[in-house]
């Protein structure tokens, strides 16, 4: 599906999957046919019985109810949800960051709450102008409600931190109750001005770079060509592709094509599966009678063998076979006295007379 602005990842070990929030939530209408909360649903359930689930979230928000879906349906699953925010985590994606069991940011990530909003693009009555602010009113107390059960503070003090529009640093937004953990081994966050913009990790927040608090903006420029400023360059249109970001190590990779390293990750994974399944083929259509023991160590014990080591088992369990054999018989013919008996000489008259009497019974029958 194109439309999706979510993007689920199942890990080779079959317990854990991951989800991507990068970017806007919502772009695209929400209860559209091809955007809707039954889709992420029917996504959420392909993963299967995973134990595990890691969202990773950098975006500046957008639909709210969007976001509710999205995070009553992690909360409802039967995994755990571990947040990780890899750069900015703003307005309706605090909303899904709250209903995880743990959430992690990096050490230099943002965390912003300000107040709901609508956009109307219509002719109003007073009436409907009064619809309007009560639907408002919902969503706020809606959404205090879930800051006030994730931090243990007051509903009060929530609201007033919202309608405050705040923007915190990750430590900050730990002491505040919304963050968990910081890890202060993430990467650094990339913050650029893309044209009056503001795009963290390559990921457009759809937020003016004006309105951004300064504690943001000091950020630009403290990564030698890992950072960039558009709007002081006029010949660029500030997309990703039109951009020249320098790419020093696998981080930088990652934060400049995230969708590419993915599907690299995701091709190599599929890649290692289909590998292990052509060496559990091979090793058990090469076992012997006799060898399940050594193909389960082969198969699955401290030491595991490809098909090349594993044929040279083979080999050795069929020379031991054989040798087995051989000595069989030997051990056979000589405790049946086999080896005690002499040829007999074709002149000898003994033999002579012995033919004879078989010719004679033959006559006879």
């Amino acid at each position: 599906m194109n439309n999706c602005f979510w993007k689920f990842r199942n890990l080779a070990d079959g317990q854990k999957a991951e989800l991507l929030l990068y970017g806007n939530i919502s772009e695209s209408s929400w209860w559209g046919d091809e955007v809707t909360p039954k889709q992420f649903a029917d996504d959420l359930a392909a993963l299967g019985d995973v134990q595990e689930i890691t969202v990773y979230i950098n975006s500046g928000g957008g639909d709210v109810f969007a976001a509710q879906a999205i995070g009553n349906q992690l909360e409802r699953s039967s995994a755990t949800v571990t947040v990780h925010i890899d750069g900015l985590c703003a307005s309706a994606a605090t909303i899904v960051a709250c209903h995880a069991d743990k959430v992690i940011a990096a050490a230099d990530s943002c965390y912003m709450i300000h107040p709901a909003s609508m956009g109307v693009c219509d002719y109003l009555t007073a009436d409907d102008m009064h619809d309007c602010l009560k639907a408002l009113d919902t969503i706020r107390e809606n959404i205090v409600t879930l800051y006030a059960k994730k931090t243990g503070k007051s509903t009060d003090q929530c609201g007033k931190w919202m309608d405050e529009t705040n923007w915190w640093t990750a430590a900050e937004a730990k002491e505040n109750g919304f963050i968990d953990e910081v890890d202060d081994e993430e990467p650094d966050t990339v913050v650029e001005n893309r044209n009056g913009v503001l795009f963290v990790n390559s990921i457009g927040m759809g937020l003016p770079f004006d309105k951004v608090p300064d504690f943001v903006k000091s950020r630009m420029g403290k990564k030698p060509g890992g950072f960039s400023n558009s709007a002081n360059n006029p010949g660029k249109t500030g997309t990703q592709e039109e951009e020249t970001m320098a790419i020093e190590n696998k981080n930088d990779l990652l934060k400049t094509y995230p969708d590419m390293v993915n599907e690299i990750k995701k091709d190599a994974a599929v890649d290692a599966i289909n590998r292990e399944r052509a060496r559990i083929k091979d090793i058990q259509d090469m076992t012997m009678p006799g060898m399940e023991k050594i193909m389960q160590d082969a198969l699955y014990g401290e030491n595991p063998m490809d098909a090349t080591q594993y044929a040279k088992e083979v080999a050795k369990f069929a020379r031991k076979q054989a040798e087995d054999r051989a000595k069989g018989l030997h051990d056979d013919a000589q405790n049946g006295g086999a080896n005690g008996v002499n040829s007999v000489d074709p002149g000898n008259q003994q033999t002579d007379i012995y033919l004879d009497a078989l010719r004679a019974v033959s006559k006879k029958q």
